[in-house]
C-alpha cells in the first residue's frame, strides 16, 4: 500500500545537517511516510550519508548536474506516491509530531485544503531563537503577495493532488520559490494552520542556503513582483511590496541607495503613506546610525519580553516561554 505522505528532502552538498533533517522524521509519531531525498548533484559525501541509513522507506535520487531547489523539491515530489507531499529543507528538523498535527487538521476539515502549515522557531549562531505562531487570515492569497506569512517550505503540508494542479514550484526563481507556491496555491484553495511550533530551522552564517545568499534573494524578489504585479495592482498592494524590497534592500543588503529607489517607486503608486516616508528619511542617515537606531530597537524590545528567547543546544525540546514577537519588516495597512 502507499505511505500516506511523501517527505521531500533537497539536498546539496550538506553530509552532517541532512543526516539530522532525516533523523527528525524517522523520529515522527505519524511512521506511515516515504522519504524521497533529492540529491542536486553534491560533490562530496552527502550521498553516502543518506545511503548509510539503510531504511526501505529512504529514496535516493540524484541530479547528473546541480538545477536548484525548486527543480530538486519537483523531482521528488513527483516520484512519490502518497497523497500528501511534505517539504524538509537538509538543515532543517521537524519536531516528533508535526506530520501527525497536519494530518489531523487535512482528515477533519470540511474545506478543500490545499495547505497546512505550522508554527516555527528559528535558531541563529549565537543559541538565540525567535519562535514565530502565524495566524489564520482571510485571504492569504492578498497577503502573500507582499510577504510570505506562511513561511518556509519546510512548514507545510500539501495535497499531491493540488500540487498537480499547479505545476509544484515555478524553477525559474533563483528565491521566492516557496512564496510562490504557497501564493498560487491559496488564490484556488483554502489554507490552515497548526497553532504550534512544529518546525525548527537553522538560521547558520553561511551561504548554502538560498535565503541566505542575498544577491539571489532580491533578484528573485523583483522577479517575483514582476510575475505577480498587475495582481498587486488590482488588489491594491503594490506599494506595500515595493516598500518591502526597499527595506530588503536596507536592512539586509546594506544599500541604502537602492533603498531609497524602491521607497520612491512605492510613493509614486501610493504618495499618501506616511511610513514610506519614514522610512524613506531613515535611508538618508549614514548606516551606523541606522545601526544604532536598530541597536535601541532591540534593547527596548528585549527589555518589554518582545526579544529572542534562549535555545540551549545541549536540550533542544526544552520548553521556551510564548513571548511575542516584534515583527521583522515593517508593516501596515494598505491605506498607508
Amino acid at each position: 500500500m502507499s505511505p500516506k505522505v511523501s517527505v521531500v528532502i533537497p539536498v546539496f552538498n550538506r553530509p552532517a545537517p541532512v543526516r539530522r533533517a532525516i533523523e527528525s522524521v524517522l523520529a515522527q509519531t505519524c511512521q506511515d511516510f516515504e522519504i524521497i531525498v533529492v540529491d542536486d548533484a553534491s560533490t562530496d559525501g552527502t550521498p553516502a550519508a543518506v545511503e548509510a541509513f539503510g531504511d526501505r522507506r529512504i529514496t535516493l535520487i540524484r541530479h547528473e548536474r546541480n538545477r536548484g531547489g525548486s527543480a530538486a523539491r519537483n523531482t521528488g515530489f513527483r516520484a512519490g506516491s502518497a497523497p500528501y507531499v511534505a517539504f524538509l529543507d537538509s538543515d532543517d528538523q521537524w519536531l516528533p509530531t508535526k506530520l501527525d498535527r497536519q494530518l489531523e487538521v487535512f482528515e477533519r476539515s470540511r474545506d478543500a485544503l490545499g495547505l497546512v502549515y505550522t508554527g516555527v522557531e528559528r535558531v541563529f549562531p549565537d543559541g538565540s531563537v525567535s519562535r514565530h505562531i502565524p495566524r489564520r487570515r482571510i485571504d492569504l492569497s492578498t497577503a502573500l503577495l507582499t510577504e510570505n506569512v506562511v513561511g518556509e517550505t519546510s512548514l507545510g503540508m500539501v495535497p499531491r493532488s493540488v500540487l498537480d494542479a499547479v505545476d509544484g514550484f515555478d524553477e525559474s526563481l533563483p528565491s521566492c520559490q516557496d512564496l510562490d507556491l504557497w501564493l498560487r496555491i491559496c488564490e484556488r484553495f483554502s489554507a490552515d494552520v497548526v497553532p504550534d511550533v512544529l518546525v525548527r530551522i537553522s538560521n547558520g552564517d553561511d551561504s548554502g542556503r538560498i535565503t541566505r545568499n542575498v544577491s539571489r534573494a532580491f533578484v528573485g524578489r523583483e522577479l517575483y513582483g514582476q510575475k505577480h504585479r498587475e495582481k498587486m495592482i488590482r488588489r491594491g498592494v503594490l506599494h506595500l511590496f515595493l516598500r518591502e524590497c526597499g527595506w530588503r534592500q536596507h536592512r539586509e543588503a546594506r544599500d541604502p541607495r537602492r533603498a531609497r529607489s524602491f521607497y520612491l517607486q512605492s510613493l509614486r503608486v501610493n504618495p499618501v503613506a506616511p511610513f514610506t516616508y519614514m522610512l524613506l528619511l531613515a535611508a538618508c542617515v549614514p548606516i551606523s546610525w541606522f545601526d544604532q537606531l536598530a541597536h535601541g530597537k532591540r534593547l527596548v524590545a528585549r527589555f518589554l519580553g518582545f526579544g529572542p528567547e534562549t535555545w540551549f543546544a545541549e536540550n533542544p525540546h526544552r520548553p521556551t516561554s510564548k513571548a511575542k514577537l516584534l515583527p521583522s519588516t515593517p508593516k501596515d495597512s494598505a491605506a498607508s
